[in-house]
Order: C-alpha cells, then structure tokens, then sequence
C-alpha cells in the first residue's frame, strides 16, 4: 500500500509516495500533485576502493587523540608495543556507535594515558607513538 506525505527540505515541500515493500499497487500508480520543482540529482564520487584507514586527530605526530567525547571501549595495546601505521590501537563508544581509532604512524608506544571503560574528552591524549 502507498501512501503519500509532504515532506519540507531546507525550507520547499515536496510530495513524495512511500511504498511498503511487497505492496500490491505499484507507486507509478498513485497520482501525486506536485508542490514544488524536484530537487536537482545529488551526485557523489564514488568511495575509494580499500583506502587506509584514517588515524584519529592528533596534537603532534604521534600523539593520538580523543575526536569526540566517548568511552574507551577496547584497548588492544600496552604501551611497549610496537604498532605500525593503521594498526587499530583503540576503539571508542561513543552514541551507541563503536570508533576505531587506528595508529597515524608506527612506532612504539611510549604512553598510555586511559584503560578501557574509561570516559574521555574531545583533545584528551589517549596514546603516545614514539
């Protein structure tokens, strides 16, 4: 079963069929007035193939950094350990959602500044690649 709505974008209406999937009345078939232009087609590059993950902002090279406020959620690194650059060195929770946050650069890591359960800022310090 279609059914229609108006929804508002950045201030214009639009009418729009919402159709349940495996409804019987295909959309072309329900009339709809229009009360406003169709917004223009958004066009997006397409997502680069297998690119590397991107680090965490950083104060300094390889200083890594809290991007929002969160928990520290896992912790798969000790400082001694040796990381290369990529490597997945923490994960934060934050709304819900589960951040990984991966080494900007490799090298040793000569600071641990948070555990696991740990509440953090945006800015903190969390690691410290020597």
């Amino acid at each position: 079963m279609a059914r229609n709505y108006r929804v508002s974008v950045n201030g214009k209406s639009y009418d729009v069929v919402v159709e349940e999937i495996g409804a019987q009345t295909p959309a072309a078939a329900v009339p709809v007035a229009p009360s406003a232009p169709a917004p223009a087609a958004v066009t997006s590059a397409p997502a680069p193939a297998a690119a590397a993950p991107k680090p965490a902002a950083s104060a300094g090279a390889g200083t890594i950094t809290s991007p929002m406020p969160g928990k520290i959620w896992k912790l798969p690194v000790r400082e001694g350990d040796t990381v290369t650059e990529g490597q997945l060195v923490l994960v934060l929770e934050a709304m819900k959602m589960e951040n990984e946050i991966f080494a900007p650069t490799g090298g040793k890591i000569t600071s641990v500044n948070c555990k696991e359960g740990d509440s953090v800022n945006t800015g903190d310090v969390l690691l410290v690649i020597g």
